[in-house]
């Protein structure tokens, strides 16, 4: 049996993580409906392993043990993980920084954090032993990993790339997968990238450029390139039209204008963030009989993320 993982990537603005609040609330993680994106893949592709993966430096304890339960109640597949358990990861400079600018969506995608995104997102997609390895944004969970289309693009070519839309096919960086003949191609892509980062870029060029010349490109004797034509690898899909945002941010829409954060209540975080807190002491205080069942009817797993 082929095993596969499909990858998702979230990193918040702030390191570290700005302390929970005093009235026992937490500041939203990420939005809700990237939880439920998640949960909906582990569902779509039960054989496979789906990952999400948070830099735990970013978030709370409180925060972290609210995603987890609320990613992985009842997902036998489904698993939160931490960035700073790759050891690549966690003493890179580049992923030590904060992100300070208000304006963080403005400039082509070139702020830090879409930096650190574009750099960590490669970083992932290496990381495990599996004979396929897909990667993609919150907004592309919709990905059918075992689709005729994307099973043949990695049977002929080793690799399957998306593209900006789901009518014209052009590289992107929001979404791949390849096996284990590919994974030279994304270590050289990820030093490329990280090195580019330190330069103010994006990795988007790199891609592009990367497809062109090592994979399209017939005559390259410096690179050596495949010619294979972009249609044999590219894989139209479209986003779910939502953007990335930090809801539990002041900056939360990256224009510069401050919004009060959004969080998670109280009585919607108590009865699984008790269940599932390692350390009492931060465990939210007993709650009396009838709301505490009330607790339990808003879990996770009725508050639309089965």
């Amino acid at each position: 049996m082929t095993s596969k993982v499909l990858n998702f990537l979230w990193l918040n603005l702030d390191i570290p993580a700005p302390p929970d609040p005093a009235d026992g609330t937490i500041r939203e993680p990420l939005p809700a409906k990237y939880i439920a994106n998640t949960r909906k893949a582990g569902e779509a592709h039960p054989d496979a392993e789906i990952d999400l993966w948070v830099d735990s430096k970013r978030l709370t304890k409180k925060q972290m043990d609210y995603l987890k339960t609320s990613l992985e109640e009842g997902m036998m597949n489904v698993h939160l993980k931490d960035l700073r358990s790759i050891p690549a990861y966690a003493k890179e400079k580049l992923y030590n920084k904060a992100e300070t600018n208000p304006n963080w969506r403005d400039g082509g995608q070139r702020a830090l954090i879409w930096r650190q995104v574009d750099a960590a997102k490669i970083l992932v997609s290496l990381q495990g032993n599996f004979d396929q390895t897909f990667f993609a944004d919150l907004d592309h969970a919709h990905l059918d990993i075992d689709s005729k289309e994307v099973q043949g693009m990695i049977k002929k070519h080793g690799l399957m790339i998306g593209s900006s839309s789901g009518w014209s096919a052009s590289v992107e960086n929001q979404l791949w997968g390849f096996d284990r003949s590919r994974r030279k191609f994304f270590k050289n892509y990820y030093r490329s990238a990280l090195a580019g980062a330190y330069l103010g870029l994006n990795a988007w060029m790199n891609l592009v450029v990367r497809v062109r010349l090592q994979l399209q490109a017939k005559k390259k004797p410096l690179l050596g390139g495949e010619g294979i034509p972009l249609e044999e690898i590219c894989l139209l899909i479209s986003g779910d039209g939502s953007q990335a945002e930090q809801p539990g941010h002041q900056w939360k829409n990256g224009w510069s204008q401050q919004a009060a954060p959004s969080s998670i209540p109280v009585d919607k975080i108590a009865g699984s963030f008790n269940e599932h807190s390692e350390k009492s002491s931060n465990a939210v205080p007993n709650l009396p009989a009838a709301q505490s069942a009330a607790v339990r009817r808003s879990s996770p797993a009725v508050m639309g993320f089965k």
